[in-house]
């Protein structure tokens, strides 16, 4: 073969194996693809297939590391796995995008569930700083500084919520709660009826009414419902 052919081939062969590598390395495709390993990943979240899902959205995230969608979804994942650091890790990293409010409050969940109760409140008070109004998290860092005795404290994040959901019953019960064990019966009443008007059905706010008005009679009852914080679970 004439060295002008070979030559020619040579071009040919590279400026094939040049398109190639362009195709492929093209952002949109790449998008493409990750997309689709994220559906599918979605899919086999929805089929119980949780390993599988795994694999895929972290081959996505591989491609993606600093999509914080897509790290809110894996760290999803991985808490279900009961994989808890590193779901946790997932959802920190997700939370430094500041989108949404979710990643954050669900890092500080995370920890609780593995009794990290210090680096819980460290996470939730920096996810309430991003997200002043965001209820889940305010309803646990009330939750967490009442079960600490810190009633005062926890008034502040309970009253956020009514400032911010004027209709949250719950937070209301448990600002009676607060109120109650800060031996302030008066105010925990009003909180209790503000609950009741909101929910007449709310039979822990009833109970707690009743052991509050009790209490202003002058005649305490035994085993005080009022001394319990019924949503400081949430």
């Amino acid at each position: 073969m004439k060295k002008w052919k070979i030559e020619v081939a040579v071009v040919g062969l590279l400026l094939a194996i040049t398109g190639v590598l362009l195709f492929f390395l093209n952002p949109g495709v790449q998008a493409r693809k990750v997309d689709r390993m994220i559906k599918d990943g979605d899919r086999a979240v929805s089929a119980g297939q949780l390993l599988d899902a795994e694999i895929l959205l972290r081959k996505a995230a591989d491609k993606q590391p600093d999509n914080p969608d897509l790290q809110l979804k894996l760290g999803t994942v991985l808490e279900k796995e009961g994989v808890l650091e590193q779901a946790k890790e997932q959802y920190v990293a997700a939370s430094k995008a500041k989108k949404i409010p979710e990643p954050g409050y669900q890092a500080g969940m995370v920890a609780l569930k593995m009794n990290n109760r210090d680096e819980a409140e460290r996470l939730l008070l920096e996810n309430i700083a991003s997200w002043p109004s965001h209820v889940p998290t305010l309803y646990q860092l009330g939750a967490i500084y009442a079960k600490q005795g810190k009633y005062e404290e926890a008034i502040k994040y309970f009253s956020k919520i009514v400032e911010t959901e004027p209709k949250e019953a719950e937070a209301y019960n448990d600002l009676g709660f607060c109120y109650f064990s800060l031996e302030q019966p008066q105010k925990a009443k009003e909180m209790f009826l503000k609950a009741l008007e909101i929910n007449p059905n709310f039979e822990s706010a009833k109970k707690s009414l009743e052991t509050v008005e009790a209490d202003l009679a002058g005649k305490p009852q035994q085993g005080s419902t009022a001394q319990k914080c019924p949503d400081c679970n949430k």
